[in-house]
């Protein structure tokens, strides 16, 4: 690659980067992901991971300056989606905002490889609401705090647990529609079966209802569980059986 010798390589259980015969990076799993010409140097995007669902892969980059030895950056230090734009002399690396934290942002150059940068602030799409959730797209909660309509009212239920609310809701899980329902279970990360949360839409009657589990105490809910249709109390059932 680029007059160098690059493999990925396994080694026991682990993969490992290795290049001119150096061992250079080792996890549970190592890729190259894509090549570009950055400010006329040839670069190797990768990415390590050390398996699981509690974070995402972190990127890394290789580069080959003319007349030197490749050059590595990374993996960054994120267990966030990482987005990679690339312009004519940088790329630049980031997380999407969430409504706990602005986006993570870096910036890498031939000169002066990774530079973290100021991120962009959460912003809830105004234009996706009750009407949008119809087109099923949805497969995990939190993108529903994304809709502006929907990620409002979870707010307003949530009160003064907003933000754990926010962290529950944005860790390890799925969801799934089920009739004109959308069922969504997650718990935050590291913390599965002891932190957790059950978010129910009824999409024809464009109303929510949440239950939340903070750490070590009892399950809350808003609106109360009389409140729930039949449906989504059979979800709240099942969901909270498992601490009983």
């Amino acid at each position: 690659m680029f007059g160098h010798h690059v493999a990925v390589l396994q080694a026991d259980d682990k993969q490992k980067l290795d290049i001119d015969g150096r061992e250079i990076l080792n996890d549970q799993y190592v890729s190259i992901d894509q090549l570009e010409v950055v400010g006329g140097t040839p670069v190797a995007i990768g990415t390590t991971s050390a398996g699981g669902n509690a974070c995402e892969g972190a990127p890394f980059i290789i580069s080959f300056p003319p007349n030197a030895n490749p050059r590595i950056d990374g993996p960054l230090e994120t267990c966030f989606v990482v987005r990679v734009e690339k312009s004519a002399d940088m790329l630049t690396f980031s997380t999407a905002a969430a409504p706990n934290q602005p986006s993570e942002k870096w910036t890498w150059t031939p000169a002066e490889g990774l530079k973290a940068v100021q991120g962009d602030a959460f912003v809830a799409d105004t234009e996706k609401g009750w009407t949008q959730l119809r087109e099923r797209t949805v497969s995990h909660p939190s993108e529903l705090l994304d809709y502006a309509e929907i990620g409002s009212e979870i707010a307003r239920m949530a009160g003064s647990d907003r933000e754990l609310v926010n962290d529950i809701l944005m860790g390890v899980g799925s969801g799934e529609f089920k009739g004109d329902y959308f069922v969504g279970t997650t718990c935050s990360h590291h913390m599965c079966g002891d932190q957790e949360g059950l978010l129910v839409a009824n999409v024809p009657n464009k109303k929510v209802y949440l239950a939340w589990r903070p750490s070590g105490q009892k399950i809350k809910v808003n609106p109360a569980v009389t409140a729930w249709p039949e449906k989504a109390k059979a979800e709240i059932r099942e969901w909270a059986a498992k601490w009983k």
